[in-house]
């Protein structure tokens, strides 16, 4: 299942200064618009109910989250598609031709008019990122890494709310932390808990070679591989991560960190883990998982965020 219900996420983020701007009634009156019958719309973005994209049939409020989607609907047409129709279209105009030639002016509006055509035919494509807000600690985790998503998401939440969520942005000095945490681990405390975090088989680093030629090595369960690399000055840029709490084997999380200082700090492929279950309480096992994808989420703020 995707987002919040899925086994694996990526996730990003965010913080909100004052969640009382967020409300049920915002998030409706931003909702997401349908295009499918909207023939010249190449893409529409707007708010959907947290597991129904179609309607509000699921209520925002979870105890301390509010919880609800991003949806983009994109129609486009693959290049190699237009080209097909637009060589048709030329050779056509060209046989009306005296001359048998189309002008560059002419090729340019007859691959509009193809495009046009073609993406009148296309289906729209949705994209969904679930997102959750703690409504206590402003804490916003939006299920996607995909820069296009975020961007989306950052205009539609100014539109929605009148303001931005400020991205959490990892430290300048994480491509040392990945490799501490690689050769040694790292430990943080939080909640009253203990973690510890340690490699957990996946690492990207990038180099370059004595002629100045650039290299990447992506490498799994291949410590020697890596070694190799760092012996060589090649820099993380990607780490998985396997996390553990109170040394409890059954209470263990993997995800990826990458090395980039800039933009949006996010966590890729978070598996937690497994939840409980058993409980009456249809919100349980939701508000089961956002804990264990908060629980990551602070450790990761704890160490790596720039303060």
């Amino acid at each position: 299942m995707p987002g919040f219900k899925a086994s694996s996420m990526d996730i990003a983020l965010f913080r909100v200064a004052d969640t009382s701007v967020v409300t049920e009634d915002k998030l409706k009156r931003h909702a997401f618009r349908p295009i499918d019958d909207l023939k010249g719309e190449e893409s529409a973005a707007g708010w959907v109910g947290f597991g129904d994209d179609t309607e509000w049939l699921a209520p925002v409020e979870h105890g301390e989250w509010m919880v609800w989607s991003l949806r983009m609907d994109r129609r486009s047409v693959p290049g190699p598609v237009v080209s097909k129709y637009l060589a048709e279209a030329v050779r056509e105009e060209a046989g009306k031709a005296e001359d048998g030639k189309v002008s560059r002016t002419r090729r340019k509006e007859l691959k509009e008019l193809v495009r046009s055509k073609l993406l009148a035919r296309a289906e729209p494509v949705p994209t969904v990122a679930d997102v959750a807000l703690n409504v206590h600690s402003g804490l916003l985790l939006v299920g996607t890494k995909s820069g296009g998503m975020l961007e989306k998401f950052m205009e539609c939440f100014r539109g929605a709310f009148g303001c931005e969520p400020a991205e959490v942005r990892f430290r300048e000095d994480m491509p040392e932390l990945l490799r501490t945490l690689y050769d040694e681990g790292l430990r943080a405390s939080l909640g009253g808990h203990d973690f510890e975090l340690s490699e957990a088989g996946l690492a990207a680093l990038e180099g370059s070679t004595a002629e100045g030629e650039k290299v990447a090595i992506t490498a799994r369960n291949d410590r020697a591989a890596v070694d190799a690399g760092l012996e060589k000055g090649f820099g993380l840029v990607r780490l998985g991560v396997g996390m553990l709490r109170d040394n409890d084997s059954s209470l263990a999380w993997t995800f990826a960190l990458d090395g980039a200082t800039e933009g949006c700090a996010t966590l890729s492929g978070v598996k937690t883990p497994a939840a409980s279950g058993g409980d009456d309480n249809p919100d349980a096992a939701l508000l089961e998982k956002l804990y264990l994808l908060e629980q990551a989420a602070g450790v990761a703020l704890e160490l790596f965020e720039r303060r």
